[in-house]
């Protein structure tokens, strides 16, 4: 089953939990600093890279969705996704900002506990990292609305809700989250449908889902008598605050209004087992007037890790595979362009 694009917050199935930080980290440009901030009650942790000599920009780093780490890792599922990206961006003289969200790694739930954990939405989520723009524009003298935002996956909303909050000079939009989030979700579940892995409660889950969808849109909250898988894909109460904020946001709509000749990295792959090439054509043609860098892999996984001739699956959502070539050709041209 594909690792699914669920709620940004730390739930699945109503259970909240604090993670380490997982992963195989190497810094192969530049050096890593510990670093925290304050944000809403809560200590959060992170990482600056500072490049080797002095930095010309910099960077925030976002992650994916659920428990990703400030290396774009999750329990059971590394990636580095967030850490290489760091590493591409330094050698080029890019200074660069990654942090755990609520949820993962160091900071854990903060200011949260298992039984409030419903009152994180996405809101909170952007005003987080609006918090850790400000403390990379203190550490590098980089002015929030000259700093770069890069993110991965649902990463990539939460960098054009920043966008919209006038923050960033230039975006990196990696295997983004391409529509509104209950639209993904639908198309995601029905696909596993489809796929035949729920047996016979597919059909169950399938007839519920439009219930759900129309629910969570006009009161806020989920119906109680949904069929249960739903649950444990995060249609349930402890995300429903964080799912009807963050759905409320259409990213093509947010795409269209960057300012004109805004520097753009925009990424989808074939082997993408969450969001496809086609989901993403619409943002792209969103992003027409900017200065649209698009790149359309082949062979690089939701994570941008490389898959060569394999085919998708659970094996490369769980082991540490190099990182796409196609990736790595294409981050550090778009980091030549901003960097030295």
């Amino acid at each position: 089953m594909p690792v699914l694009v669920l709620a940004g917050g730390v739930t699945l199935a109503g259970t909240a939990v604090a993670l380490p930080d997982t992963g195989s980290v190497a810094v192969s440009n530049g050096t890593d600093a510990p670093v925290t901030f304050e944000a809403d009650g809560t200590t959060f942790h992170g990482s600056l890279r500072n490049p080797d000599g002095a930095a010309v920009a910099a960077a925030l780093l976002l992650p994916g969705s659920g428990t990703t780490d400030r290396n774009g890792n999750q329990p059971g599922w590394a990636a580095d996704t967030l850490v290489r990206t760091a590493d591409a961006l330094a050698a080029h003289g890019i200074a660069s900002l990654r942090f755990d969200k609520i949820g993962a790694g160091e900071t854990g739930l903060g200011s949260y506990t298992v039984e409030t954990i419903g009152e994180y939405g996405f809101t909170e989520q952007v005003d987080h990292a609006e918090a850790a723009v400000r403390l990379l524009a203190e550490h590098t003298g980089v002015s929030p609305e000259e700093i770069l935002v890069l993110g991965h996956s649902e990463g990539a909303l939460t960098a054009l809700a920043l966008a919209d909050r006038g923050i960033g000079s230039g975006f990196a939009l990696l295997a983004p989250l391409p529509m509104r989030y209950l639209d993904l979700l639908t198309a995601q579940l029905n696909a596993v449908v489809d796929s035949g892995q729920l047996g016979p409660d597919g059909e169950a889950v399938r007839a519920d889902l439009p219930r759900a969808v129309e629910s969570l849109r006009t009161t806020g909250a989920f119906p109680t008598d949904l069929h249960p898988i739903l649950a444990q894909f995060g249609m349930n109460p402890a995300n429903a605050k964080f799912l009807f904020e963050s759905d409320q946001l259409d990213p093509v709509e947010l795409a269209a209004e960057l300012a004109a000749d805004t520097p753009v990295l925009l990424t989808c792959s074939d082997k993408d087992l969450n969001i496809n090439c086609a989901q993403v054509e619409p943002l792209r043609n969103a992003l027409a007037h900017t200065d649209l860098q698009f790149e359309h892999f082949t062979t690089a996984n939701h994570s941008l890790e490389e898959l060569g001739p394999l085919q998708p699956g659970p094996a490369d959502q769980v082991a540490l595979l190099p990182t796409s070539f196609e990736f790595s050709a294409a981050i550090d041209s778009w980091a030549a362009a901003r960097g030295r």
